[in-house]
């Protein structure tokens, strides 16, 4: 596939300044200590006296990580280079270099240079002598299929679910300690699951990430290609969204306290046709089995490179949860108000 791009050395630095073309007045980049601005790294514009949320990862799945930061959702977001964790560096400069004084959740996926780096991080931030910023960490492993242990599944598009569950529990004036339990509480209780119709690309050379063959699905097919776990002939849209659903109702197990937020996402090569139709399905399965529906969302907020199919994030709400769930968030694929 043709990819458009100005040098595959400079793909992150170049995205950053378009975006920011796109969002002056509202975006700003990180600077570090000499003023210089940080690599990946962007804040919003007019910071507020609160918890500061910061995201982070590669880039290459956008709007994920870049274009979260917003109204009601992240503070500041560091990216790396296409599907790398966010550089160690920059993610101290930048915790440094935005509004600390109530501390910093750092939110990321669930993949092992997203997690050291997050890490190492809060507990430089946490001991340099002169800084003593207070932070914690989450990070979300809502992909059912990726292995049986909960703790080592991989993070996909349930990290938009928990940014903005931590983003509402921050401008709702939580501390650092009760942002992250709202957050963690939220993730605990966040699945996905994703069905491939075409793999995705990289954006430096245009060459398929996975050999999926023209009229074949693979459902739970990594970002990056990693192999799925069940692969079939294209069926109907309702085949696909009754396999994935009943996956995902039997790893959640819907408690009777608690509704079901359900967010439908494009994976960045499917038309808005096929992801309503796939609306339709989720909507008629749900009904059928007489499943508490509190919402149904689509929106295209996790799209690894022109990746055919779809994934079905699905979050059980309780009393609790659901103000954090219905608070006001903008970013420019999302809009609740």
């Amino acid at each position: 596939m043709n990819k458009i791009i100005e040098n595959p050395d400079t793909i992150l630095e170049d995205m950053v300044e378009g975006y920011l073309v796109l969002n002056q007045g509202r975006i700003r980049p990180i600077c570090d200590e000499s003023g210089q601005p940080i690599k990946g790294a962007l804040t919003k514009v007019h910071g507020r006296n609160k918890v500061s949320i910061v995201i982070g990862g590669g880039a290459g799945n956008e709007p994920w990580c870049l274009e979260y930061v917003g109204k009601g959702m992240a503070d500041a977001v560091v990216s790396g280079n296409v599907y790398m964790a966010p550089p160690a560096f920059s993610l101290l400069e930048a915790g440094k270099g935005i509004y600390h004084e109530k501390g910093i959740l750092f939110v990321g996926t669930n993949h092992m240079g997203d997690l050291l780096n997050f890490e190492l991080v809060g507990e430089l931030l946490a001991t340099d002598p002169k800084e003593r910023i207070e932070t914690e960490c989450v990070f979300v492993n809502d992909d059912v299929v990726s292995d049986e242990k909960p703790e080592r599944r991989r993070g996909i598009a349930g990290i938009f679910y928990a940014v903005k569950m931590a983003g509402a529990a921050s401008e709702k004036g939580l501390d650092l300690a009760e942002c992250k339990r709202i957050t963690q509480k939220a993730i605990d209780r966040t699945r996905t699951m994703t069905v491939t119709t075409s793999a995705g690309v990289m954006p430096s050379n245009g060459i398929p990430m996975a050999d999926l063959p023209d009229g074949y699905v693979e459902y739970g097919m990594g970002f990056n290609g990693e192999p799925g776990i069940r692969r079939e002939k294209l069926p109907a849209a309702s085949v696909m969204t009754e396999y994935m659903l009943e996956t995902l109702m039997e790893d959640l197990k819907l408690r009777k306290e608690e509704e079901l937020a359900v967010l439908i996402s494009g994976l960045g090569g499917s038309s808005r046709l096929e992801l309503l139709i796939v609306v339709q399905q989720v909507s008629k399965w749900l009904r059928h089995r007489q499943i508490p529906v509190f919402r149904i969302e689509q929106a295209d907020i996790f799209c690894p490179q022109e990746t055919g199919g779809f994934s079905v994030t699905v979050l059980a709400l309780d009393e609790e949860l659901k103000p954090y769930f219905l608070h006001p968030a903008e970013i420019d694929r999302y809009h609740r108000e």
